[in-house]
């Protein structure tokens, strides 16, 4: 083995490693064979340890980083990341594909993919350096996982093409890894992974780059959203491929309704013998152009869609049944099965929902039951293999006392539950603050489950409301928080008093509320008084609410315990008072862009520019009237300077809505 002497020859021996990775994880052509390829590894290594100065960040020693100390940075998106629509049945993906011809002036073709069951990143690379990586988060900010993604082998570091881009993809984890990962999980007596999204999504999140590279994980990029280079998706999915990205090689070019259905056929016949989980198939409109035209909702773009593939079934066994009590004091059975794979996971538990479900399906203790996971992702009961019973299964009767507290349980005269007769029981107490901590409601990160069980068994919780009164010092007294985490949480707890007054009110956990519901009821009654205040004719007024919700929503609101816990929130600084955005014409007619950081939210924005009568674009193109330049802009502003587009400012804008 010839000694690297130079700089030069060391930058020559990394591209070529680079250049063998190429071929062996994109191209699935290596040209060398394993032993080859370690020597020269093992010389890169020798060079670098030698020669620490000549070491550079695309150096393939260089995928294991630093540690993560003070956890996951937040960054916002240049693109937003939307979620895709759902579509269960041919007819419905008919109508969808209907639907978009319709409001299209322009024909179209078709873009499908295996739907990659993992996590969506998006990367960005610089002058040919990959210089970041963003979890999808909301879509409009995500996690800063750098350090976990320079591990994925099958993704380059450094790329030829020195324009700026940026790439969409979905991170996982292979069936094969998977099942080794678990495999050592067991033999460590660790908890195992649900299944391989889990998995991924949680490698992603850790702080150590170390156990992320252990674990294996693998990548397809399925976007190029920013610096395109051509006018339609698929050609620019060939144009990342010639630069060494890896694309799923599935992915395929179609024109029509037969062949998207053709396709659909195709993959599900080869769903088994895939390595990586799939559980569907996404179409997307090829022409960039047309996606323009046909634009967004709030959640999902109306030019793709992912078919869905019906749900996989598994036998198993009930073994027993568990009762659970919720934040409502409703006792919910959870059946117990002897463990069974269904779509990717193991499956050893599900929810038997209410005494009238169990009845509906004649399910016994002993029961020999198919199971699927609606959706690929939550599983249920969905028959009873009822001549295979023996004479010795048992009836499932609901318990006479709360599993929990002891208290009677009994049955609502309303409804078919049955409900904990103690207000205090500790598990109702437990299963509301959880909710009012969590992502839909104050998004308190750090009070999830388990530390909620632990503060309300010492004591540090007696009400939502005692979370306010939570100090640092306390915390760092228990068992396992340092200073640090002590600290990160009552910053998060702090945080939460900004949430606007619709989130407060899902968090309070009021009957029937749901996350739009409360949207609706902020923006109707405009603050917590006049809401308190209202009558059961003044809810029933109020579409998508009926009288059985507005009847609980009465009798809630008059309920001491919720006037003292919204008093003792509004004391603690939380926002009752819905705020109004003004509504006009101001912007009829306007298409706007935002580029860099405002001095708030890029949606705040987005959704002034939509009340005002504007369009918000995806991207940089003729149709753009203002471009929105913020501090840090990216690639669009220069785009938008080419095509002579009115770039203006944050103030500039807000005095086009006389602000």
């Amino acid at each position: 083995m010839s000694e690297i002497k130079t700089y030069e020859e060391y930058i020559q021996l990394v591209e070529e490693i680079i250049e063998h990775d190429k071929r062996y994880y994109v191209f699935n052509n290596p040209v060398i064979s394993d032993y080859e390829y370690d020597q020269l590894y093992k010389k890169l290594e020798k060079t670098e340890k030698e020669h620490p100065d000549w070491i550079v960040d695309y150096s393939p020693t260089q995928r294991v980083g630093h540690k993560v100390e003070s956890g996951l940075a937040v960054k916002s998106h240049e693109v937003r990341m939307l979620s895709l629509d759902n579509t269960y049945s041919k007819s419905e993906l008919e109508n969808f594909i209907t639907r978009m011809q319709k409001d299209s002036s322009r024909s179209f073709t078709f873009v499908l993919e295996p739907k990659v069951d993992g996590a969506a990143v998006s990367l960005t690379y610089e002058k040919g350096m990959l210089t970041e990586a963003v979890t999808r988060g909301d879509g409009y900010q995500g996690e800063d996982v750098l350090h976990n993604i320079k591990t994925v082998k099958t993704l380059p570091l450094y790329i030829e093409h020195k324009d700026k881009i940026v790439v969409r993809g979905e991170v996982f984890l292979s069936k094969d890894n998977f099942d080794k990962i678990n495999k050592r999980r067991e033999k460590d007596g660790m908890p195992l992974f649900a299944n391989p999204r889990n998995a991924a999504a949680g490698t992603m999140k850790l702080l150590n780059p170390e156990i992320a590279s252990e674990r294996s994980l693998d990548i397809y990029i399925y976007a190029l959203d920013v610096g395109r280079v051509n006018a339609e998706h698929y050609k620019d999915l060939q144009f990342l491929k010639t630069i060494g990205i890896k694309v799923n090689p599935m992915i395929e070019h179609v024109s029509s309704q037969d062949e998207i259905f053709e396709y659909i056929n195709l993959i599900e016949k080869k769903r088994q013998k895939l390595d990586y989980e799939i559980d569907g198939v996404v179409i997307k409109v090829n022409e960039y152009n047309v996606r323009e035209e046909l634009g967004s909702t709030n959640k999902s773009p109306r030019w793709a869609v992912a078919y869905k593939y019906p749900a996989e079934h598994a036998r198993t066994k009930l073994l027993r049944v568990s009762f659970q009590v919720g934040r409502t004091g409703i006792v919910t059975p959870v059946g117990i099965f002897e463990p069974v794979k269904v779509a990717g996971s193991t499956v050893s538990r599900a929810t038997l929902h209410n005494e009238d479900e169990i009845k509906r399906l004649g399910i016994k203790i002993g029961d020999n039951v198919f199971i699927e996971k609606s959706g690929d992702v939550i599983p249920k009961v969905t028959s009873v293999i009822k001549d295979e019973r023996k004479g010795d299964e048992k009836d499932i009767k609901f318990p006479d006392t709360c599993p929990v507290c002891g208290s009677a349980v009994l049955k609502d005269e309303v409804d078919v539950y049955y409900k904990c007769a103690n207000p205090d029981c500790p598990a109702r107490l437990k299963a509301s603050i959880v909710h009012f901590a969590g992502r839909n409601a104050m998004d308190i990160k750090g009070l999830g489950e388990k530390i909620v069980d632990r503060f309300v068994d010492l004591g540090l919780l007696d009400s939502i409301a005692d979370i306010y009164d939570l100090k640092s010092e306390d915390l760092q007294e228990l068992e396992g928080f340092g200073a640090k985490s002590a600290e990160n949480l009552i910053k998060a707890i702090a945080k939460s008093k900004s949430k606007p007054f619709s989130k407060v009110l899902f968090g309070l956990g009021l009957p029937n509320v749901g996350v739009r519901t409360a949207e609706i009821l902020a923006e109707k009654f405009g603050d917590m008084d006049t809401m308190m205040k209202a009558e059961r004719k003044d809810f029933e007024e109020i579409e998508d609410i009926g009288p059985v919700i507005a009847d609980g929503l009465f009798r809630a609101l008059r309920n001491a315990k919720i006037t003292h816990l919204v008093e003792k929130l509004r004391k603690a600084g939380l926002n009752f008072t819905y705020r109004r955005v003004r509504e006009s014409d101001l912007l009829k007619g306007n298409t706007f862009l935002i580029t860099g950081s405002l001095s708030r939210p890029r949606k705040q924005f987005e959704e002034l520019i939509k009340k005002n009568g504007g369009r918000v674009l995806s991207g940089v193109s003729s149709n753009l009237d203002y471009l929105i330049c913020g501090e840090s802009p990216g690639s669009k502003l220069d785009k938008a300077k080419e095509l002579d587009i009115n770039i203006i400012d944050e103030k500039e804008f807000m005095s086009m809505l006389g602000e």
